[in-house]
């Protein structure tokens, strides 16, 4: 007699061969979508309570997901100046703790108005969804969406954050979009990039811009099948370690990734909306996407640093927070 587990495999297939039947029948050969698009991603029901009214043709991604967790008032009362997207994973507790003891905590900057955000998806184990439910109900600053939970799914994990922002979080001047194994310096982040006094930028993203070609080799972490990406190059991408960009961008890369393509590597699918869009991201030396060496003086110049576990994220801004006085 086979499992309930094997039964429901089964029909999940020949759901899967029912609908891929139905989307190459009825979409004409310039929109379609290969097997790798889809190979680790579960699409689920349709998302009741998000439409745009101006999008008129079917969408190839339609995002149609629901949330299980949601913080819809958040921005309700003020429109903030930054919010700050994190992904993140079930088990990564403590370096959500450390972020919000840290640089993430949204008390940081008296009269900046901030929101701090943890994107996650569902995971297959129900003792991790309980728990990341708990932890929801103490700090009220996660968002979770009923695709699966994995490193293929990261780009599903973006745009949920995009359309959060375009629906709850749409009057906001700035997002960061940034991991939570990442120390971000927030004083230059703010004041020094982002510069609250000034006119709010439109149409503006950047971080570590990054100029390449997909990877076909298949033992890479990073690998493109041709079949899904053809082209030899990718568009300009910014490291999905840390980028920022304006609001209005939000909803414009959710928009265009409904009609675009899906890819499995997160940064370089914004890359590719951004192209659409006809924005080119701006470098800024201050995003790095590896590790550096702790000093003061290298910290202070910096915007984003890569692999900071949470007793090192502690250390960091405690020093840093207490040695304000002290000149490079």
């Amino acid at each position: 007699m086979p499992s309930k587990a094997s039964c429901l495999y089964i029909l999940t297939v020949v759901c899967w061969a029912s609908v891929l039947w139905y989307l190459s029948a009825t979409r004409p050969s310039s929109t379609y979508v290969g097997q790798h698009s889809f190979s680790q991603i579960t699409f689920v029901r349709k998302d009741s309570n998000f439409s745009f009214s101006n999008i008129r043709t079917r969408p190839m991604n339609p995002h149609s997901f629901n949330y299980l967790i949601n913080e819809p008032r958040k921005c309700e009362d003020a429109s903030p100046f930054l919010v700050i997207l994190i992904s993140t994973t079930h088990k990564d507790f403590d370096a959500r703790q450390a972020i919000r003891e840290t640089w993430g905590d949204e008390n940081n900057f008296k009269g900046i108005q901030m929101v701090t955000l943890f994107l996650l998806g569902k995971n297959v184990d129900n003792v991790l969804n309980e728990m990341v439910e708990q932890e929801s109900q103490i700090f009220h600053d996660i968002i979770v969406e009923d695709f699966v939970d994995s490193y293929h799914n990261l780009t599903l994990k973006t745009l949920m954050g995009m359309k959060w922002i375009a629906t709850f979080c749409s009057k906001a001047k700035y997002v960061m979009k940034t991991d939570s194994d990442i120390f971000v310096n927030m004083e230059n982040l703010i004041n020094k990039l982002l510069k609250p006094n000034t006119k709010p930028r439109r149409r503006y993203f950047t971080g570590y811009v990054i100029n390449g070609g997909p990877i076909r080799d298949m033992r890479s972490k990073w690998y493109m099948p041709r079949d899904l990406y053809p082209d030899s190059n990718y568009p300009p991408f910014c490291s999905g370690t840390g980028y920022v960009f304006s609001a209005d961008v939000a909803e414009a890369i959710y928009k265009v990734s409904l009609h675009t393509r899906l890819l499995h590597l997160e940064d370089v699918y914004v890359g590719l909306c951004l192209h659409k869009l006809g924005i080119h991201p701006f470098q800024n030396s201050g995003f790095n996407h590896w590790k550096i060496t702790y000093s003061l003086c290298r910290y202070r110049r910096i915007i984003t640093v890569h692999q900071i576990p949470p007793e090192e994220m502690h250390r960091i801004w405690n020093e840093m927070s207490s040695k304000k006085h002290l000149r490079c």
